[in-house]
């Protein structure tokens, strides 16, 4: 017999290692995407051989198993998926005033301190493009503007290239403020009403990118996480094997391009989505392996500094390259990976002390109050 839900969930300790590794595959993403050919195949989504399967060292890292370290997008359908699944509890337990308030003071402290350490880089050190440099490093060439840090700062209208991660936070922003139609909400556990829902998203993805309708083509991929407080949770069967499942499904659309074929745009969203589904579904879920090791030390850590990493990360790495200049071969590729990742360490503690925690303690306090 199916029961309603109760929505106030105890932390997740799977969950804050999902986000943790899901950031750190992005970084390595951007760091990869630093070496032309990697930007050139990669982020124009090149396809291999129609019907066959080369054999090299660039598709045997492009178009195997080996994507799943540095999927960037795939990466960031988890963060979309997790990121609506937890807002369900913090709107059904506060006043929509106080979650509205809490929630955009969260998102929005951190990408101050993040754009303004930003725009400092780029003061400080000119940006000029680097013959043999990607197209994703050239692209960053840029000059300050105020125009530029109070988009960026903004970012509901979307950003430029000061800091290109943004580019999400558009739509967090946008769907962590309709959530509150979610408040109060019912959750009946039911496979019937999660089907529905998952089609109902599935035809808004259609159309938001059939008719370039771009907060429709993105906003439904958060509903879908929301919609897993409907999804009945299963803490036994099958972990790994339904994990694994939903790896495949998120990266799926990118095998298929190692052996030259495609699918449409919008049955490639929709796929990823499901897969990003599975996966954060089997992560909430308590006392599994894959829950277990997700909740180990280092994950939990990764998790904690999450979203200043993900602010921070791409101006401090494109900085580096551009003060450094383009690597001439594999041990100076090395090095400058090293003093990114370096770099990036620093600058996410700065955005998380400055940013990140002093938004959380005030956040805190308030409820305690």
């Amino acid at each position: 017999m199916s029961r309603p839900a109760t929505l106030h969930l105890d932390r997740r300790p799977g969950l804050d290692g999902l986000r943790g590794i899901a950031a750190l595959i992005v970084v390595l993403h951007h760091l990869l995407l630093t070496i032309p050919w990697f930007a050139d195949r990669v982020g124009f989504g090149q396809l291999g051989p129609k019907g066959r399967f080369n054999l090299s060292i660039h598709n045997l890292f492009e178009y195997t198993p080996l994507h799943v370290f540095y999927g960037g997008t795939e990466a960031v359908m988890i963060f979309f998926v997790l990121s609506s699944y937890v807002l369900i509890n913090p709107v059904s337990r506060e006043s929509i005033f106080s979650y509205a308030r809490n929630r955009l003071l969260r998102l929005y402290a951190p990408i101050f301190i993040a754009v303004t350490m930003a725009s400092g880089l780029v003061l400080l050190f000119p940006r000029k493009a680097q013959a043999g440099g990607s197209w994703w490093l050239k692209s960053h060439a840029i000059k300050f503007t105020f125009a530029s840090y109070f988009k960026n700062i903004w970012v509901v209208d979307g950003n430029d290239w000061l800091d290109s991660s943004l580019w999400t936070m558009r739509y967090e922003i946008v769907f962590s403020l309709l959530v509150v139609v979610f408040a109060k909400f019912v959750f009946k556990k039911s496979f019937s009403i999660f089907a529905i829902v998952v089609i109902a998203i599935s035809t808004l993805i259609w159309i938001g990118i059939t008719y370039n309708l771009d907060l429709l083509g993105w906003l439904p991929v958060f509903v879908a996480g929301s919609a897993l407080h409907w999804f009945p949770e299963d803490r036994s069967r099958f972990p790994y094997l339904r994990f694994t499942s939903g790896l495949l499904l998120l990266f799926f659309p990118w095998y298929l391009a190692g052996f030259g074929y495609t699918v449409s745009p919008t049955l490639d969203r929709i796929i990823m989505t499901l897969g990003a589904v599975m996966i954060v579904d089997i992560c909430r879920q308590p006392n599994n392996g894959v829950t277990a090791l997700l909740s180990r030390r280092l994950p939990k850590t990764l998790g904690k500094y999450s979203y200043s990493l993900y602010l921070i990360h791409v101006p401090v790495l494109t900085t580096v390259w551009f003060v450094m200049g383009s690597p001439l071969g594999k041990l100076a590729l090395i090095l400058r990976f090293i003093i990114s990742l370096s770099c990036i360490s620093i600058c996410t503690q700065i955005v998380y002390q400055l940013g990140e925690k002093p938004s959380l303690r005030w956040i805190h306090s308030r409820k305690n109050n």
